[in-house]
């Protein structure tokens, strides 16, 4: 049996993640188990899940490494 994973709209908040091309804000979702869905302009990029430390532990998603840096960035500095 998979567990069902609850993302909460009402708790997100958006980081401003410099790509390549542009620069826009993507919005991210948490849920009550340290995991951070990350949707951009509706088309979701992806997952990364943090311990209760706020340590990056997983990241399922296709993006850039240096993408990756900011999206953790950007999540720790809203929870500090």
């Amino acid at each position: 049996m998979t567990t069902r994973i609850k993302f909460y709209p009402q708790h997100q908040f958006h980081v401003l993640i410099n790509f390549k091309d542009d620069e826009r804000s993507v919005a991210v979702l948490p849920d009550d188990a340290g995991k951070f869905l990350v949707v951009d302009q509706g088309k979701v990029l992806g997952q990364l899940d943090f311990d209760k430390q706020l340590n990056c532990v997983s990241i399922y998603c296709q993006l850039d490494d240096y993408i990756i840096a900011q999206l953790n960035k950007g999540i720790l500095n809203h929870y500090s």
